[in-house]
């Protein structure tokens, strides 16, 4: 087997790169120039801002490459960002208040990274807090970013066992085809 496909480190870490050039780009523009532009009023620490941004960027991407292994097609994703959306709005508790959701729904919403990322982006933006005030959430996207990591490392690394033996089984079906070939065109002569 070729080694360009040994090393699950390599293959998400480079992913993750290439997305994270990509989305810290746009989350720059969407949090610094947008605001200004429309002259919204925010109070942001931009230190605080963007030491929330990376881990919060990086459990999404790890978060991201880990649920992979469920979209078939690219074109459902959509779907599933349609269907989840709203829940998710509601579970990060900026639209319906933490202090009400039943203690259930506050552990399930623990499992996305848009939890913490949106309560310290609303607390740095809108109150003008410091990275100290969001020691929790920022402490708790970087638990992500480590737990998401290693799942979505040992997801790649179960999609490319699974491509491999399907491939084995592409090429012995094949040899086999060769094989009756052969032996019918030996049994014609």
């Amino acid at each position: 087997m070729s080694r360009q496909y040994n090393g699950i480190f390599r293959i998400v870490l480079g992913k993750t790169l290439c997305y994270f050039m990509i989305y810290a780009v746009l989350a720059a523009y969407l949090t610094l120039v947008v605001p200004r532009l429309f002259h919204f009023t925010a109070l942001p620490h931009p230190d605080a801002l963007l030491a929330v941004m990376v881990p919060y960027l990086l459990a999404c991407i790890f978060f991201g490459l880990m649920l992979s292994c469920i979209v078939r097609y690219r074109e459902n994703v959509i779907l599933l960002v349609v269907f989840t959306s709203i829940p998710l709005l509601f579970l990060s508790g900026v639209s319906w208040p933490e202090s009400a959701m039943p203690g259930t729904w506050k552990a399930v919403s623990w499992l996305f990274p848009s939890t913490f990322g949106v309560r310290a982006f609303v607390r740095i933006n809108s109150m003008g807090a410091s990275l100290a005030d969001v020691a929790r959430e920022y402490q708790a996207l970087w638990v992500q970013v480590l737990a998401y990591f290693f799942m979505a490392c040992l997801v790649y690394r179960f999609q490319i066992i699974q491509a491999r033996r399907h491939a084995s089984h592409k090429v012995e079906g094949m040899k086999e085809k060769i094989k009756q070939a052969k032996e019918k065109l030996n049994s014609e002569k």
